[in-house]
């Protein structure tokens, strides 16, 4: 899974991306081009994906708190046929380290808190490999539109972790029951922060301009906020995070 990734946002859909490994998947498997999600906001969606049930009947008709139980969760009846199910990066649940059937979590919330005393398992690691540094250290935001190089190492970024996590789990996993693994990356969510290699192959690449409608003017005068869901930043401001959008795709496919 990845998080806030256009459906158009794939080599085999769009020219102007490179994603050789999922375009793989696609040519390999099915690339649904007409798959929609009945209700696109984030909890809402990730409701839907681990009961298999629409919004009228897991309850989320909009972004709120995915529910602590459900009657239907796909890990625990996977469990019940006797899957050993796990899973890695973001989930987006509450509370954050709640299992839903799984048998385990190894969690990264892009520094959301969303209740007293979490600390994400991808930032306890960070503090492992660089005691006292900062993993926010290029400093965007988790839901800002701005966009930046990545300033550490490309080794201690969210993106690496959840990959390089689910590697090791898959060369470890040591069970008889077959396995069920969730592999979430939290990106190409904002932060828009590719390692420097990654914004580097799409130095010469023709970034397509956004469409604006006529009815985006009366939303032009908003507070200039580097959270705002709202306002006119220009068309290079959102060519530039589109850039570095692409760029944070290429990095979860590698």
């Amino acid at each position: 899974m990845t998080d806030q990734q256009r459906g158009d946002c794939i080599g085999v859909q769009n020219d102007k991306i490179q994603t050789p490994n999922i375009d793989g998947i696609a040519n390999n498997g099915v690339c649904f081009t007409n798959g929609f999600s009945s209700a696109p906001s984030c909890t809402p969606a990730r409701a839907g994906l681990l009961t298999g049930l629409s919004p009228w009947n897991h309850g989320m008709l909009g972004y709120y708190k995915v529910a602590r139980k459900y009657k239907f969760e796909m890990p625990r009846m996977l469990g019940n046929l006797g899957y050993y199910t796990f899973g890695i990066g973001k989930m987006h649940w509450f509370p954050q380290k709640s299992l839903h059937g799984f048998h385990g979590t190894l969690v990264d919330e892009s520094g959301r808190v969303e209740q007293d005393g979490y600390v994400g398992d991808y930032r306890n690691w960070f503090k492992l490999q660089r005691t006292g540094d900062d993993p926010d250290k290029t400093g965007i935001g988790w839901n800002e539109h701005r966009a930046g190089v990545y300033q550490l190492d490309e080794k201690l970024h969210p993106t690496y972790w959840t990959g390089k996590t689910a590697v090791d789990f898959i060369q470890n996993y040591s069970q008889d029951k077959p396995l069920f693994l969730k592999v979430s990356f939290s990106r190409p969510h904002s932060p828009y922060d590719p390692p420097q290699r990654y914004l580097d192959k799409y130095k010469n690449v023709a970034i397509p301009k956004p469409a604006i409608g006529e009815w985006a003017e009366e939303f032009s005068n908003y507070e200039n906020k580097a959270d705002a869901a709202f306002g006119d930043y220009g068309v290079e401001h959102a060519v530039k995070s589109r850039r570095y959008y692409y760029a944070n795709i290429t990095f979860i496919d590698d």
